[in-house]
């Protein structure tokens, strides 16, 4: 039996994601800190988006002591690799190539990336 894909993420989930895996591991408090940095957002949303995230399957929870303890379920790079092959398939229709070459028309890319790009295409050849 294969284990059913965690829910798609919003904008604000992702955000949330970001935090706690740039932290490894974080508590509601901890992750409220973060972005209230950045932006005005109320504890309790973040106290709910947590715990939406954890039903989503995003993160695991643990207790530890009066707090919850959340965990990345997955690690980034397969999330985001997954998002990219959903992208593709629902934007492109499966084919990465257009994607990449709108990335080049609109000069998205710097040297630097252009030169690992050609030397993975190297690679994979």
């Amino acid at each position: 039996m294969t284990a059913r894909r965690p829910a798609r993420l919003t904008e604000t989930e992702l955000e949330i994601m970001h935090v706690v895996w740039e932290l490894g591991e974080a508590t509601v408090r901890q992750v409220h800190d973060v972005l209230s940095a950045r932006r005005q957002v109320a504890y309790t949303t973040v106290m709910t988006m947590l715990g939406l995230l954890t039903r989503k399957g995003h993160l695991k929870r643990e207790e530890a002591g009066r707090a919850f303890v959340y965990r990345p379920a997955h690690p980034k790079g397969r999330v985001v690799s997954r998002m990219l092959d959903d992208f593709v398939s629902r934007v492109f229709q499966g084919s990465a190539r257009p994607l990449v070459l709108a990335l080049l028309k609109e000069k998205k890319l710097s040297k630097r990336d252009l030169d690992e790009i050609a030397r993975l295409a190297e690679e994979a050849e």
